[in-house]
C-alpha cells in the first residue's frame, strides 16, 4: 500500500473504482461456463443482476444440507 494509504478504501475513487471493478470481473471466471454473464452486462448492473437471477433460479437448484459433527468437549484440545 502507498505511504499514508492504510486501506483501499484510501485510494482515489476512479482507483478505488477500477480495481472493485476487475475483480468483480475476474470473479466471473469462477461461475460454471453456463453461468457466468455475456460481456456486454458487466457494466449494467441492473442488467447483470437479472440476469443472474435467472441463471441462478433458487427454486431448482439443490438444497445444501450441512451436517454437524457432534463430538465430547473433553475430547478436545
Amino acid at each position: 500500500m502507498a505511504e499514508g494509504l492504510e486501506e483501499a478504501i484510501d485510494l482515489p475513487y476512479t482507483i478505488s473504482f477500477c480495481v472493485l471493478y476487475r475483480t468483480r470481473i475476474d470473479s466471473f471466471q469462477n461461475l460454471p461456463k453456463d453461468k457466468r454473464p455475456p460481456r456486454d452486462l458487466w457494466d449494467k448492473p441492473f442488467r447483470l443482476t437479472k440476469f443472474l437471477d435467472e441463471v441462478w433460479d433458487k427454486d431448482k437448484e439443490p438444497k445444501t444440507k450441512t451436517e454437524f459433527i457432534e463430538y465430547d468437549e473433553e475430547d478436545a484440545e
